[in-house]
């Protein structure tokens, strides 16, 4: 600071930039950068990067050389890049995160700040959010958890793992975990972050951190020799960052015992990143599942190759996707243990058109992922109610054979019966929803005997009363039968060979006698030669020229000059 007679040179950070005046500087080099505090966007923790200073900066930088007397500025980026920069930095509220600024002013008792610069409410509303899924703080304001890592003083994330490690008698070795966080990755190769190193870095543990843990303690045995941090892959200077950051949380954690139990270390960890666990998609593969709903892609140089529940403790945007570069395995029982407010227990009933039945499925979920599924054989109103709409959507029809034909039975004989109500289409449908209950598929379906059902609904003494008005059969003489066709807007009719009418003078009649048949007459190759509902009249007029024609196709048939006489089918039957 002082003013000497030999020639200085003064290396600084953008500490310079200060209204403090040092006498004697004449020149300047500017190499336009600076480390900026901000914030890692998936964690949140606190880091700084090197960014491009802005015109305001370099101007300011500028006047450090002409304070006292001229000066000059040599800036190592052209004078096109200085006109590209933005005019003035980002104040740094708009910068961080401010979960640890929120946290403190909650254990304060003070919600309400008058801010000299407002921060982005989403910003505000991000933090609140991260502090409420910690357990930090409540509607009352900060909880005797949150009061707790107020204290420590570090990122709410890092504070939440020690106060749980404290706990659970881990929060020696949770110090190294929350110092190791604040630097991302102490592992030389770490720094190539997605290139593959399966075959040099072999090994498959359950935590990045527990295998960063294992390097940093390697390291601290060697007395943090450079060389032996570099034999063993490690950081030179992130390493001891992370030593000086270590040192400071065991001064205020004040807890000396060893790390002797892995599951309560990782579990900690949880405790800390309970919105970032993630599942892995299939065994073996690095696609994930997270918490929420997105997908994520574990990186290569990832130890985490087994695990299929983890945590994502450090990861970042890639294009529409997520990689995450440190993870730290967790079980699901742990999820219940420290979550049991985001367990959701519930059923899913899902439809398989290729089985033909309801699938339902007993699920817990965590934020949306599956900690244990199990089929459900019960039935329930809701699979009965998912069976009925695939039944309805098939149609009605196929799980009643014959229905059509009775139910056009049926109205025939509501139309010469007041008295009976044949059934309409929702009469049927509700037969369909009724069968259903209780049942899964199309096959208990098929079998549940719905036409049954619907008759059953007309009553017994109807359903005889149609069996009477509206015949199946027509029996006819010989001892021989005929099905009778009922269609909408048509008489009923009936077809067979013109033979079996022999001996019959009048038409057959349904109905208590009040509808006459219509008769559709066969020739022995089962093609009509006439259909007619007046069988007297067609005996009469037209039955002698159609038997001549006959008797010359079909010699061996009988074809008697009066029909209305019984005779034999065939002439060798005659008697």
């Amino acid at each position: 600071m002082r003013r000497a007679e030999k020639r200085k040179v003064i290396l600084s950070t953008n500490v310079a930039e200060s209204s403090v005046t040092i006498d004697g500087v004449v020149a300047v080099i500017d190499a336009g950068l600076a480390r900026v505090a901000s914030h890692a966007a998936w964690s949140g923790l606190p880091r700084l990067d090197v960014q491009r200073v802005s015109r305001a900066s370099a101007i300011q930088r500028a006047g450090r050389a002409g304070r006292t007397r001229p000066g000059r500025c040599l800036r190592l980026y052209t004078n096109a890049d200085f006109e590209s920069r933005a005019e003035h930095e980002t104040p740094e509220i708009r910068r961080v995160d401010l979960a640890q600024t929120e946290l403190e002013l909650r254990a304060a008792g003070t919600t309400d700040l008058a801010w000299l610069e407002a921060p982005p409410e989403d910003s505000l509303a991000a933090a609140t959010q991260l502090l409420q899924r910690l357990g930090a703080i409540d509607d009352a304001g900060a909880t005797a958890i949150g009061r707790e890592m107020a204290r420590l003083g570090v990122h709410p994330r890092q504070a939440r793992i020690l106060v749980e490690a404290k706990k659970r008698g881990v929060a020696a070795a949770a110090c190294t975990i929350a110092a190791l966080l604040g630097e991302r990755d102490i592992r030389l190769a770490a720094k190539t972050r997605f290139d593959d190193r399966r075959a040099q870095h072999g090994a498959t543990e359950r935590s990045d951190l527990v295998a960063m843990l294992d390097a940093f303690n390697e390291a601290a045995r060697a007395r943090f020799s450079a060389s032996a941090m570099r034999a063993i892959g490690l950081d030179v200077g992130a390493t001891m960052a992370v030593e000086r950051a270590r040192a400071h949380l065991r001064r205020i954690v004040r807890d000396e015992e060893e790390w002797d139990d892995e599951n309560a270390l990782l579990t900690s960890v949880l405790a800390g990143y309970p919105d970032r666990v993630a599942r892995r998609l299939r065994p073996g593969a690095r696609a994930l599942a997270l918490a929420g709903g997105r997908t994520a892609e574990l990186a290569e140089s990832s130890v985490v190759r087994d695990a299929p529940w983890m945590v994502a403790v450090d990861a970042e945007e890639r294009g529409r996707g997520v990689a995450v570069r440190v993870a730290s395995a967790i079980e699901p029982e742990w999820l219940i243990d420290l979550f049991p407010e985001r367990i959701v227990e519930s059923r899913d009933v899902a439809w398989s058109s290729e089985a033909e039945r309801v699938d339902a499925v007993e699920r817990m979920t965590y934020d949306g992922l599956a900690i244990d599924e199990s089929p459900s054989n019960a039935a329930s109103e809701e699979v009965s109610r998912a069976l009925a709409e695939a039944a309805i959507a098939k149609g009605v029809r196929t799980f009643a054979p014959g229905l059509d034909a009775w139910l056009a039975r049926a109205r025939f004989a509501a139309s010469i019966d007041s008295s009976i109500a044949a059934p309409t289409d929702d009469d049927v449908r509700a037969a369909l929803v009724e069968a259903c209950e209780g049942r899964k598929s199309f096959a208990e379906l098929r079998d549940a005997g719905l036409l049954d059902s619907i008759k059953a609904r007309v009553g017994h003494a109807k359903c005889a009363t149609i069996e009477r008005l509206a015949p199946e059969r027509l029996t006819l003489l010989g001892g021989r039968s005929a099905a009778i066709e009922y269609e909408e807007g048509k008489p009923p009719w009936t077809e067979t060979y013109l033979q079996d009418f022999f001996g019959m003078s009048a038409t057959p009649r349904i109905g208590d006698g009040r509808v006459a048949l219509v008769v559709h007459l066969w020739a022995p190759n089962k093609r009509a030669v006439q259909v007619t509902s007046d069988l007297s009249g067609f005996w009469t007029r037209h039955y002698p020229a159609i038997r001549k024609e006959l008797m010359r196709k079909y010699q061996k048939h009988n074809w008697p000059e009066d029909p209305t006489k019984p005779a034999p089918r065939f002439a060798r039957d005659r008697k």
